[in-house]
């Protein structure tokens, strides 16, 4: 119970969900501290140290044994609830591989490039493209930029006139 908590505290302000947080806790480290210790206060020669490390090592070795039983099947609905959750835009290595073999030629613009688009006479419109997580880490935007989900980009492209310049932009 100790070392889920302890974890979930370490954890805390890392970005992943709860999900993770109790998978990393309950497959953490093991009770090699525990045993440490206690082996200190055999040395020291503590009333009942002995029966206190034999009763720690019986523990560990409960735990090693539940945890190396538990890992495959644990491990597996893990990675189905992860599968679930997360959205197929956010398993693609980078943002022009939503569009296959065409997005290979995706041309990349600099911000000064940008700028240049913004402030002349026919500016593009801006797609915030960036994933849902990445989005809930910053959630900052360019200004006047339309905020599109990755996986929603073909819906919002089918109303729009063929001749627009859009760029779209991600992290």
């Amino acid at each position: 119970v100790a070392r889920p908590l302890a974890l979930g505290l370490v954890l805390r302000r890392a970005h992943m969900s709860s999900r993770a947080r109790a998978f990393i806790g309950w497959f953490g480290p093991r009770g090699l501290a525990s045993l440490l210790f206690a082996l200190l206060l055999v040395r020291d020669g503590v009333p009942q140290a002995e029966r206190l490390l034999a009763i720690i090592g019986v523990v560990v070795i409960v735990s090693v044994v539940a945890h190396g039983a538990s890992v495959a099947p644990l491990a597996a609905a893990y990675a189905r609830a992860v599968r679930r959750t997360t959205h197929a835009e956010e398993r693609t290595g980078s943002a022009t591989g939503l569009f296959g073999a065409e997005g290979e030629a995706a041309p990349r613009i600099s911000l000064e490039e940008l700028a240049a688009l913004l402030a002349g006479p026919n500016p593009p419109i801006v797609l915030d493209v960036r994933t849902r997580s990445q989005y809930d880490r910053d959630p900052g935007q360019i200004p006047d930029s339309v905020r599109v989900a990755p996986d929603k980009v073909e819906e919002w492209a089918r109303g729009r006139s063929k001749g627009e310049t859009v760029v779209a932009y991600c992290t």
